[in-house]
């Protein structure tokens, strides 16, 4: 697997990937409010090429399978996991956490990072846990099961 940055060449594939690694959970929750399934090509890429931001494809054999924006606090050392998305039929062969693997190693600078998840979601926490990310804060509830809970990652 690779990683590319992101680049406003790639906004279409990014949409698709989003999209569609978004569609089951908009379906399973319903979630009007925030879910990266409803965001509009404008807004991701406002998202995407935003001050301190940095986005990323996942390429296997040269076809992108999933995407992910990260927001960099330079000040406090501190980047921001959002909206990483991995296309379902690519989802659980360990794409996500590569890819995660590979983003911290190549930002040595970052001393915690930080993402939130569905908390009903058990696999996503259980990734985000395996990979040494530590619940944190109070969780917020959405609505009827779904509660969105936050996660850090220190760095030594």
């Amino acid at each position: 697997m690779e990683l590319v940055p992101f680049s406003v060449s790639d906004l279409d594939t990014v949409c698709e990937i989003q999209r569609a690694a978004y569609k089951p959970l908009y379906e399973k929750y319903h979630d009007d409010a925030t879910s990266p399934y409803l965001e509009s090509k404008e807004t991701i890429l406002r998202k995407y090429t935003r001050k301190d931001t940095r986005g990323f494809l996942f390429l296997r054999e040269g076809t992108p399978v999933g995407a992910v924006r990260v927001h960099f606090d330079s000040e406090s050392k501190i980047a921001r996991i959002s909206a990483l998305g991995v296309l379902p039929r690519y989802q659980g062969q360990g794409i996500a956490r590569k890819a995660l693997l590979e983003i911290e190693r190549m930002h040595p600078e970052v001393k915690t990072w930080t993402l939130d998840t569905i908390l009903e979601e058990r696999g996503n926490c259980h990734l985000y846990e395996k990979l040494g990310y530590r619940r944190t804060g109070e969780p917020k509830v959405l609505q009827e099961n779904m509660t969105l809970v936050f996660y850090e990652k220190p760095c030594l």
